[in-house]
């Protein structure tokens, strides 16, 4: 099932090649009507194109934020790191909330050492302990420092080491000043030191700091991927890299769980973290999004996850806890959902949204009860499913939603919103 689903929406992701970008789904503005700010190019701005985790806020409108950062992903220069203030010292394009250099211009992100710290700022760029402005090899490991033929350049990072205008890579002696450059291997083991002592001599191994004695070297360009900050070769360094192994300069993940589509072969939508998985080919299962919060007096939208596509979904929405002077109000709290598109986020109809408000601060759990309209042809025994969501009230406590009525009325509160309606035509 979920092979066939995965079928589909590459087909139609090629179909929407000529609107698409890495991260978004618009390439040149946004797209959308007002209602869902951020919908798919594709279909022409009048609808949307869900994707997994996407602009999950206070809102949860079908926009194409990842991070939830009221950033279009298309102009978002952190598109993976909540960064709402876009802020970037250096002007590298890269925000500071997602570079590994905040105060220095590092476009490619290197990091040659693997601590987070980008080789632009750090002061020991390899690791070895020895400062950038006394190493000889700043990128390679070389604590000893050796430099042979005295010519600035540590043995580590030289590839002529004895100066004898002769490469060690076909020098039969490469520690020696003989100039025999006819490749013939010399029996003398002075001639092929062995640093990291993997038992392949330097002139032979593809990482001469650091033991790889199988010499692995996915993306064979001659560094061994022991020692590769990018092993797939494609542009990506590894530590930023949603598939190091396979080359995906796109990045693409088309479910969200943070595993490139060229090196994941299990189609599970993320909703809040890594445990949270909604996987198509399990059984029947609701999730309520992620935890939010909200000032007193205004509504958040309580949205609705499932494992199904397209699928119509029962809903229930009650609250389980609240504070003990707790006053809340539920919108549409019971419905069903049918429309997800290629998406675990159901969409409500315009008039029919789950909305959630409160007038005293605090935490409110809320519950979503989800259930089949009609029996799953995969489990068909399957029952209902629950989960789970907090959702933080705060500012200060507002008067009763209507007089009288009791903490937690939806009735009382829709009572008071339909005079309010008629006092406002009588206005008129």
């Amino acid at each position: 099932m979920q092979k066939i689903i995965f079928t589909v929406f590459a087909t139609l992701t090629l179909s929407l090649a000529a609107f698409a970008q890495d991260n978004g789904e618009c390439t040149g503005g946004l797209c959308g009507t007002p209602e869902q700010s951020g919908g798919g190019c594709g279909c022409g701005c009048g609808c949307s194109i869900l994707i997994a985790f996407t602009d999950q806020g206070d809102t949860y409108q079908y926009a194409d934020d990842f991070d939830d950062d009221g950033i279009e992903d298309d102009f978002d220069n952190c598109p993976f790191a909540f960064n709402p203030t876009q802020a970037d010292g250096d002007g590298d394009v890269r925000g500071d909330d997602c570079d590994n250099c905040p105060a220095s211009a590092n476009f490619d992100l290197a990091d040659s050492d693997a601590d987070a710290m980008g080789d632009a700022c750090d002061d020991d760029a390899d690791g070895d302990l020895i400062q950038n402005l006394g190493d000889n090899c700043i990128l390679v490991p070389n604590p000893a420092l050796e430099d042979l033929d005295t010519d600035g350049i540590g043995n580590a990072c030289d590839i002529n080491d004895d100066g004898d205008n002769c490469d060690d890579a076909i020098d039969n002696c490469p520690l020696r000043f003989e100039g025999q450059c006819d490749g013939a291997r010399s029996i003398d083991a002075v001639c092929f030191p062995d640093q990291d002592r993997d038992n392949l001599e330097d002139v032979f191994d593809n990482c001469i700091a650091m033991p790889n004695a199988d010499q692995g070297d996915g993306d064979a360009d001659g560094t061994g991927d022991a020692c590769d900050n990018d092993r797939d070769n494609d542009g990506l360094d590894n530590t930023m890299d949603n598939c190091a192994n396979l080359p995906n300069a796109a990045q693409g993940d088309i479910d969200q769980d943070f595993l490139g589509d060229a090196c994941d072969d299990r189609l599970c939508y993320v909703v809040t973290d890594s445990q949270s998985c909604l996987d198509p080919a399990d059984p029947f299962a609701v999730h309520a999004g992620r935890p939010r919060a909200v000032e007193t007096g205004d509504a958040v939208e309580m949205p609705v996850f499932a494992n199904r596509f397209d699928t119509p979904v029962k809903y229930t929405w009650t609250v389980v806890e609240q504070p003990a002077d707790g006053d809340y109000s539920i919108e549409n709290p019971v419905g069903s959902v049918s429309f997800s598109g290629q998406s675990p986020q159901y969409r409500f109809e315009n008039d029919k949204k789950a909305m959630f408000s409160a007038r005293v601060p605090g935490d409110y759990v809320l519950e979503l009860r989800g259930e089949l309209v009609w029996p799953d042809a995969d489990y068909p025994d399957a029952k209902a499913n629950t989960s789970r969501v907090t959702v933080s009230v705060t500012g200060e406590a507002l008067p009763s939603f209507a007089c009288g009525a009791m903490p937690g009325s939806t009735a009382a509160a829709g009572v008071l919103f339909g005079l309010l309606a008629i006092v406002r035509r009588r206005r008129r």
